[in-house]
């Protein structure tokens, strides 16, 4: 939900999301849910119902991040969770067909990571901020290392420090597997408490688990570490069972 990665490997990609968030708030660890009529694997924010990543079953992963590009200021009450925007996306066809067809008259902003690899291969990921007033559409190079951080946690002045934690991080390494780019998510570099990798903020605000997808030659492992119980769920996805690993 709040900070997310991705590294491309020779034979597909690594897609990591940190969630911080109020631990007080109760969380269930993956699970295969039916949305719309569709088979989604994702671990369920229990108060909203909603999640900050999912995947299909036919090979597409959506992640949240809350705010858009800069932090703004929260109304009262909102038309409908951003968890629910999330699962929400996967009627669409593409996000062409998001960006043109969803309503998001008094939602939240946001921002959407949105990976297509059906095809056996990724031959979609794309960005969709809302602001609160404009979407915003843009493709990813799907060939160079890249990290977001919510903008409602971290400012411009924060984001660029990460990145640059990120680079230098991935400057050193060659290749990578799933543990090393979970301990760089699961560590402190120096920064600030509450602006670290690993963060804890004010009050029971802390980075409260890990989840990735490690796509390699067409397979799809969903990786899931909840940091407070220090327990790891992996969930293969294929095109027609969810098996627990």
């Amino acid at each position: 939900m709040c900070t997310v990665t991705y590294i491309p490997t020779p034979a597909g990609f690594y897609f990591t999301s940190s969630r911080d968030e109020k631990a007080s708030r109760d969380t269930l660890s993956p699970a295969l849910y039916v949305n719309d009529g569709i088979q989604l694997v994702y671990p369920k924010d229990a108060l909203a119902g909603g999640t900050w990543i999912a995947s299909s079953l036919d090979g597409k992963t959506t992640c949240l991040l809350n705010g858009a590009f800069v932090n703004h200021v929260k109304k009262e009450s909102y038309s409908r969770s951003r968890g629910l925007i999330l699962l929400e996306s996967f009627k669409y066809s593409d996000a062409n067909d998001l960006y043109n067809s969803i309503d998001l008259e008094n939602v939240e902003p946001f921002t959407l990571l949105l990976l297509d690899y059906t095809s056996g291969d990724l031959k979609a990921f794309d960005e969709f901020r809302w602001d609160g007033e404009n979407k915003h559409l843009k493709k990813i190079d799907t060939a160079t290392p890249q990290i977001w951080s919510s903008a409602t946690l971290y400012n411009p002045t924060v984001q660029q420090k990460r990145e640059g934690l990120f680079k230098q991080w991935i400057n050193k390494h060659i290749d990578f597997v799933d543990a090393m780019i979970l301990d760089f998510h699961n560590r402190k570099h120096g920064l600030a408490s509450s602006e670290d990798l690993l963060m804890k903020g004010e009050g029971d605000l802390m980075t409260l688990s890990i989840s990735q997808i490690h796509f390699n030659e067409g397979e799809a492992l969903f990786n899931y570490h909840d940091i407070i119980q220090n327990k790891l769920h992996t969930v293969k996805l294929n095109q027609k069972e969810v098996v627990h690993v």
